[in-house]
């Protein structure tokens, strides 16, 4: 076996510990995860789940990017200067959207301060961010227009500037639409509005972040545009979009630490291994005492000649026989970890140290040993 194929073969099992390691390790029950490393066809199970978690993650950020890089003008192709043009219109794109984005947080604090005039900001706002798109485009095109028009005629000079000074900035709102719709939501759904609050300073700092994501998310797409056709051959693919995916989780967790946290949760849920519906489950006495679930928030519940008994929690893990039982009050530390305040690492640790200290009543079987009943 050839050395690349060897490093191939180890990914599955390898990004499948770190998944369920971070997992468990949020719940201080890290070292669960050691009972399933003697099943290799569950790293495997958990691998294909991660893999399509992260293809939606990527279907919902770099949508835009993919419309951007069939929307330069394929008209323009025949113009001398064709590359040089591709290139202007890309940093219009990566200046458009920074703007865009700051004429919307805009919109959205002065809509906060001055409701009484809120129809003239809503109007004045969205006629600011479209004509600041058509305007950068302009700024950017308008040399490299010229000198495709100089030895064209008239009538072919007409419809150069229209493809290139109306096609092209309409077709950018198209892709800043886009990520209004996709990628700016998910990540300000990401973030503790009430810890981070309205105040002007963290208004310009979410700017600030979704921004440069906007500007990063669009890059691929940028990269290929301005790539010659004959370059776009098969192993330029494959290089392109190994790096692509090597490189965007880096570079988002690095500013939206909720990316890896969500993409474990996501990848847990939708593989069915984490349950978080509270539901009553049967334990058996002689196995685990009840003593140990003796505090209210489990409500526990004697059966039949008390040889067991039954609990409502949530089965926050649950693979092959290796599970982990949580009371309800995990629900909202853990929903709160999944969030984020741009740029207060603070936060992150201390919404971490708030569901280790509430999961410290959760209970790990490595047998089985407890039954879900039926509701």
């Amino acid at each position: 076996m050839n050395k690349p194929a060897w490093l191939i073969s180890l990914m599955p099992p390898l990004m499948s510990v770190v998944i369920i390691r971070t997992y468990l390790g949020a719940f201080d029950n890290a070292s669960l995860f050691t009972e399933n490393l003697s099943v290799s066809g569950l790293f495997n199970f958990v691998f294909i789940f991660m893999m399509l978690t992260l293809a939606a993650f990527a279907v919902i950020f770099f949508l835009p990017s993919v419309i951007f890089s069939i929307s330069v003008p394929i008209r323009a192709s025949s113009l001398p200067n064709y590359r040089d043009i591709k290139g202007r219109i890309t940093l219009s794109a990566l200046v458009a959207v920074p703007v865009t984005v700051f004429c919307f947080f805009g919109w959205a604090f002065m809509s906060d301060r001055y409701p009484e005039h809120k129809a003239l900001i809503d109007r004045a706002c969205l006629l600011a961010g479209i004509m600041s798109v058509f305007l950068i485009n302009y700024l950017f095109l308008r040399k490299a227009v010229r000198t495709a028009q100089q030895y064209q005629p008239a009538r072919i000079r007409i419809r150069t500037a229209l493809t290139l000074y109306t096609g092209s900035p309409a077709l950018l709102l198209l892709v800043i639409i886009l990520f209004f719709i996709f990628g700016l939501p998910t990540i300000i759904g990401w973030i503790d509005q009430k810890v981070a609050g309205e105040s002007i300073t963290m208004m310009l700092k979410v700017s600030v972040l979704i921004s440069g994501l906007g500007m990063l998310l669009l890059f691929p797409g940028a990269v290929y545009v301005n790539t010659e056709p004959a370059v776009r051959n098969s192993v330029w693919f494959m290089r392109f979009g190994a790096i692509t995916v090597v490189l965007w989780p880096l570079l988002t967790g690095m500013y939206v630490p909720s990316f890896y946290v969500v993409l474990v949760d996501k990848t847990m849920a939708f593989a069915g291994i984490s349950d978080w519906t509270a539901r009553r489950f049967q334990i058996d006495n002689a196995d685990i005492p009840a003593s140990h679930f003796s505090s209210k928030e489990w409500h526990r519940a004697g059966t039949v000649g008390e040889k067991s008994f039954s609990v409502k929690g949530i089965m926050v893990y649950s693979l092959n026989n290796v599970k982990l039982l949580c009371p309800g009050s995990v629900r909202e530390p853990y929903r709160n970890m999944l969030r984020f305040v741009p740029w207060d690492r603070s936060y992150d640790k201390e919404k971490a140290a708030e569901l280790k200290k509430a999961s410290a009543r959760c209970q790990p079987f490595t047998q089985g040993r407890v039954i879900r009943l039926s509701e």
